[in-house]
């Protein structure tokens, strides 16, 4: 298990790809605007729409899920 985390912290530090670099700003940056939207409905007191409420954790969830495995991503060095 220890070497499993030491393999996951490396590969956590090292350069990422070109490619997985744009997914992990793609990612956050959903999350980050689907966040702000919530925050912004529910600080301005208005009643959020049901498919909104439906909808926000997958909008939130899977998008950070993807920056957070891309980021594991490891620029081979030749």
């Amino acid at each position: 298990m220890k070497k499993f985390i030491t393999l996951l912290m490396q590969r956590w530090k090292a350069d990422t790809p070109r490619f997985f670099k744009g997914v992990v700003r793609v990612g956050l940056s959903i999350s980050a605007v689907s966040v702000a939207i919530h925050v912004a409905v529910v600080g301005a007191g208005a009643t959020e729409p049901n498919w909104w409420c439906v909808v926000y954790p997958y909008v939130v969830g899977i998008p950070a899920g993807m920056a957070a495995v891309a980021k594991f991503a490891k620029e081979d060095k030749e």
